[in-house]
């Protein structure tokens, strides 16, 4: 039998998994949309006194540090009112999202555009967007769930825009934040993500918040489906792009490379031995 992970869309055995992760996207949506409902900074009109025209990125910077620092404010307060099992839901569906991102070996060329958002040009990517250390998950606290709806359901699946629809997206985003705004997000990132564990108490209770259990239980009940003769579910969604794609960043490439070369090393002193 084929090995796989995770749990197809068409079995019924992932309810449960499914309603949690479902309830995890709506907690981001509200975060989300506290976001939403704060006016965004208006940039200062222009002027040709000099002296404003110097101190006008200073202002427009502040301003934006505080509508950030009271939409903080408020989703604490909002993560500090929640049921505990909205926060453990919204933990899972966000571990389980982290694995969406990925710098796989196979991404090299001008095609595979680098992670920017943080130190290591994603090496450690997925770790820091759980921890909410990455900027992309300041990001996706910003765009909310309509950003993987687009990549995942309402783009055509097939054309090299929707592919990387979330990525572009996140990079000009990226690209337009002043670098001195970035500390800022990220640490805000950080913070939701710090209240949302000890809301869902994450330091004693893992397992709650863990996808892994789900796949391995639903591994076992495959296997003993595939031993009484019944066959899987028909898998209808691999065409929908779920992972967003960015270049392997090339110290990885370096170290397999020197694995590969190793192990030619090894069954070329192996041969040789023999003789």
């Amino acid at each position: 039998m084929q090995q796989r992970y995770g749990i197809p869309a068409e079995d019924t055995y992932g309810d449960e998994l499914r309603a949690r992760i479902a309830n995890g996207w709506r907690v981001l949506y509200r975060l989300t949309s506290i976001s939403t409902f704060v006016p965004h900074a208006d940039d200062p009109k222009p002027t040709n006194d000099l002296v404003t025209r110097l101190l006008c990125p200073l202002r427009r910077l502040d301003m934006h540090r505080q509508r950030d620092n009271f939409v903080l404010e408020q989703r604490l307060k909002y993560i500090d009112s929640m049921p505990i099992q909205d926060a453990k839901d919204y933990k899972l569906m966000f571990m389980l999202l982290s694995s969406a991102f990925r710098t796989s070996m196979s991404n090299v060329g001008e095609e595979h555009k680098p992670w920017a958002f943080d130190w290591g040009s994603g090496i450690d990517g997925q770790r820091l967007f759980r921890k909410g250390s990455s900027w992309l998950a300041w990001f996706v606290l910003t765009e909310g769930p309509g950003l993987f709806y687009s990549q995942w359901w309402t783009l055509p699946p097939d054309t090299p825009e929707t592919r990387h629809y979330i990525r572009d997206r996140a990079l000009a985003a990226w690209m337009a934040t002043p670098h001195k705004l970035v500390d800022c997000q990220r640490e805000h990132a950080r913070k939701i993500q710090e209240a949302i564990n000890s809301k869902a108490a994450v330091s004693t209770d893992f397992v709650s918040v863990n996808p892994i259990p789900y796949f391995t239980q639903y591994a076992e009940h495959r296997l003993a489906q595939w031993k009484s003769g019944r066959l899987p579910p028909k898998e209808i969604l691999s065409h929908v792009p779920f992972h967003i794609e960015f270049r392997c960043p090339e110290e990885l490439l370096q170290q397999y490379q020197l694995l590969l070369q190793d192990k030619e090393d090894a069954r070329t002193n192996s041969i040789t031995a023999r003789r």
